[in-house]
C-alpha cells in the first residue's frame, strides 16, 4: 500500500484554525457582554439609591428596565459561554486528529474496562490498551457509545451487517464537519456519560399503587383557589383558607419520603437527559441516506423532544429544594404532585422507546468512529468479506495500522482453503509476530465494517483466536506453559464448531515453554489436529524440523522472515519470502550484547 501523506490533515489543520478564530470572537463577546451585565447591575443600584434620596416612584421603571436588560444579558452571555465552550471542544478534536495521523494519541480513554477474561483475541492483538485498536478508532464521546464501539471490536458481523456498516460508514465519511460537530456538542455536557442506568431502571419500576391513587389530588388547589377567592370577597372566614391550605400540606406530608427519594436519585439526571436530547435531536437531522442509518432513524422520530420534556421534568422536580420556590408555588399549587403526574404520563408512553433511542445513539457513536477511521486514512481500502464455507484472504500490500506510516511494511499475502496451516520460520526480530499480529488486526477491522491497512483485501467471515501472550498466574497457580494448553484446547473446541464461522487461528512461538522435542512433536500433533477440523491458521516458530516437516505435508506451506549481517551490523527487511528460513540471527545478538561465542556456539570462557 501506497503510504504517502495523509490528505486529511490539510482538513483537521483548517478545522482547528477556524475553530480557534471563532473561539477568539466568542471569548471578546462573552466579556464585553460580562461588562454590560455589570454596567446594568450599577444602573440598578444607582437608580435605587437616587429612589430612596427622591422618593420620586418613577425610578423604579428605569430599575425595572434594567432588571430585563441584565436578564436578557445574562441569557446572552451563556450563549456565548456555549458557543466559546463548543469552539474550544473543536480545537481540542481536530488537535487529537492531527496527533492521530502520527499515531499519537491524546484522549485518556484506553477502553481497558471493555476487557473480557479469555477473549478470543482481545489482548494479543491490543485491542484496548494505551496503544490499541480502540484508541486509533474511538470517537464516542458516550459511555453507551464507547460500549458500543467495544462490542463491535470484539464481536465480529456476518457478511450482510459489515456491508451495511461500510456503507454507513461511507455515508458518514462524506461529512466529517458533522461527526465533529457531535463531539463537540457531547463534550459541552459533562454528564453526558452519566445516570443513564440509573434513568433506565427508572423508567420500567413500577409507580406505588397508593401513590397513583392519591395523583387527582392534585387539581385539589382549584378548590383552594375558590376559597381564596370567596375569603378576599368576604363570603368565606379566614379559618376555611386555613384548613384548604392544611390538606395540602397533608397530601404533600404523606408522600414526601417517596418524593425526597426520586428527587435524590435524579439530581443530575436532567442534565444527562438535556445532553442526549441534544445528540438525538443531530441524529435526527443527520443528511445520511445509507440503509443502515434509515433503519436506525426510523427508530428515533420525536426522540429528542421526548428526551428533552422528561429532563425538564426532572429538573422542575428539583425545585422543591428551594425554600422559597416550596412556599410560595410548591404547597400552594401541590407542584410534587403535578411533576410525578407528568413523569407518569411520560413513562407510560414512552418507555418502551427508551432502549431503542439509547441503542440508536451508541451505534451512531460507533459508527462515527468507523466514518471518522476512513477518513482520517484515505489511503486504506473497503475489504471485501464474502461469504464462503471455506477460510480465504486475499491482501495486497497489508500493514499494520498501528506502526506509523513512515515506518510500516507492508506485504502481499493470501491463504485459501480450511485445515491449512502456515509455518512461519525467522529469526528473532525479523518480524514474525509483527505480522501475524497484523494479520488479525486487520481482519478483526474488516469484520466491524472498518477500513484496512491495505492496497486491496478480501476475507471470507471468520473467527479469529490467538494465542501469543500467555502468561502465568499467581492466583490461579498455573505456568505460562500450563496457560498456553489451556488456551490450545479451548482452539480445538472453538474448530469443532461446525454451525459457525471457521476459525483462524494465529499462535506465536507455540510450545515455548518445553523443551526442543517435546516442543516439536507437540506442535506436529497439533497441526495435524487442526487439519482435521473447521480451521486454518499461522504459526511462527523458530523450530526448523517443525518447517522441515511442514514442507512434506499438503496442508501446510512454509514462509520466513530474514535477517542478513552487514558491516557488523544486523539488518531486516520485515518481507515476508516463501520457505523456511535459514539464517538465525541469536548468536549475533548474543555477541552484540557482550556474550562472547565461540566457535561451536558455545560460551568462551574468561
Amino acid at each position: 500500500m501506497k503510504n504517502a501523506e495523509n490528505l486529511s490533515a490539510p482538513f483537521f489543520q483548517s478545522q482547528k484554525e477556524k475553530a480557534t478564530v471563532a473561539e477568539q470572537q466568542e471569548h471578546e463577546r462573552f466579556k464585553n457582554i460580562a461588562m454590560l451585565r455589570l454596567a446594568a447591575f450599577a444602573g440598578m443600584v444607582i437608580l435605587a439609591v437616587v429612589w430612596n434620596k427622591t422618593g420620586i416612584a418613577y425610578w423604579g421603571i428605569g430599575i425595572f428596565a434594567l432588571l430585563v436588560a441584565f436578564l436578557i444579558l445574562m441569557r446572552k452571555q451563556q450563549e456565548a459561554r456555549t458557543n466559546r465552550n463548543f469552539q474550544r471542544n473543536l480545537i481540542a478534536i481536530n488537535e487529537d486528529e492531527l496527533a492521530r495521523t502520527d499515531l499519537r494519541f491524546k484522549r485518556p480513554e484506553t477502553g481497558i474496562e471493555f476487557r473480557e477474561k479469555d477473549h478470543s483475541y482481545a489482548d494479543d492483538l491490543d485491542i484496548f490498551g494505551e496503544y490499541s485498536l480502540f484508541k486509533l478508532l474511538n470517537r464516542t464521546r458516550t459511555a453507551e457509545g464507547s460500549r458500543r464501539l467495544a462490542s463491535w471490536l470484539k464481536n465480529p458481523a456476518n457478511a450482510t451487517e459489515v456491508g451495511l456498516r461500510q456503507a454507513a460508514a461511507a455515508d458518514f465519511s462524506g461529512h466529517p464537519a458533522l461527526i465533529q460537530d457531535w463531539e463537540a456538542t457531547a463534550l459541552l455536557h459533562e454528564h453526558a456519560a452519566k445516570h443513564v442506568g440509573e434513568f433506565q431502571t427508572w423508567a420500567v419500576e413500577t409507580f406505588p399503587a397508593p401513590l397513583k391513587k392519591a395523583l387527582p389530588w392534585r387539581w385539589y388547589p382549584l378548590i383552594t383557589l375558590v376559597i381564596a377567592v370567596l375569603y378576599f370577597t368576604g363570603l368565606v372566614p379566614g379559618f376555611a383558607l386555613l384548613g384548604s391550605l392544611a390538606v395540602h400540606l397533608f397530601i404533600l406530608g404523606r408522600y414526601t419520603d417517596f418524593v425526597k427519594a426520586l428527587a435524590d436519585r435524579t439530581t443530575s439526571m436532567g442534565q444527562t437527559l438535556t445532553a442526549y436530547s441534544d445528540l438525538l435531536k443531530k441524529a435526527e437531522d443527520a443528511p445520511f441516506q445509507s440503509p443502515w442509518w434509515q433503519g436506525r432513524k426510523a427508530r428515533i422520530t420525536g426522540s429528542s423532544a421526548a428526551l428533552a420534556r422528561v429532563g425538564n421534568l426532572f429538573e422542575k422536580l428539583d425545585y422543591r429544594n428551594n425554600p422559597y420556590f416550596a412556599i410560595f408555588v410548591g404547597i400552594p399549587t401541590l407542584w410534587d404532585m403535578h411533576c410525578l403526574a407528568s413523569l407518569e404520563e411520560w413513562k407510560a408512553a414512552h418507555h418502551r422507546h427508551l432502549t431503542d433511542w439509547l441503542d440508536v445513539l451508541a451505534d451512531t457513536e460507533a459508527m462515527n468512529s468507523l466514518a471518522g477511521h476512513a477518513f482520517a486514512n484515505p489511503g486504506y481500502v473497503v475489504p471485501a468479506v464474502n461469504d464462503a464455507a471455506e477460510v480465504t484472504i486475499t491482501a495486497s500490500t497489508l500493514g499494520h495500522p498501528l506502526i506509523p506510516a513512515a515506518k510500516r511494511i507492508s506485504n502481499d499475502f493470501a491463504m485459501q482453503g480450511t485445515g491449512n496451516t502456515i509455518l512461519v520460520t525467522g529469526s528473532n526480530m525479523s518480524g514474525k509476530s509483527t505480522f501475524l499480529r497484523t494479520i488479525g488486526l486487520n481482519l478483526v477491522l474488516a469484520q466491524m465494517g472498518a477500513v484496512v491497512s491495505a492496497a486491496a483485501f478480501a476475507c471470507s467471515p471468520m473467527r479469529v483466536f490467538s494465542s501469543m501472550r500467555t502468561q502465568d498466574s499467581l492466583e490461579e497457580s498455573t505456568s505460562s506453559f500450563y496457560a498456553e494448553l489451556k488456551r490450545l484446547r479451548k482452539l480445538l473446541e472453538l474448530a469443532d464448531e461446525r454451525a459457525h464461522a471457521p476459525v483462524f487461528y494465529l499462535l506465536d512461538e507455540i510450545l515455548k515453554g518445553t523443551n526442543s522435542a517435546d516442543r516439536h512433536r507437540g506442535a506436529e500433533a497439533l497441526i495435524r489436529q487442526l487439519h482435521t477440523k473447521t480451521a486454518s491458521g499461522m504459526v511462527s516458530t523458530h523450530d526448523l524440523e517443525l518447517g522441515e516437516w511442514g514442507a512434506t505435508e499438503t496442508y501446510i506451506h512454509n514462509f520466513h522472515f530474514r535477517s542478513d549481517v552487514e558491516n557488523g551490523r544486523l539488518h531486516f527487511d520485515y518481507r515476508l519470502h516463501e520457505g523456511i528460513c535459514r539464517s538465525f540471527n541469536a548468536s549475533e545478538l548474543m555477541r552484540m550484547m557482550g556474550i562472547a561465542i565461540g566457535p561451536d556456539k558455545t560460551p568462551l570462557a574468561h
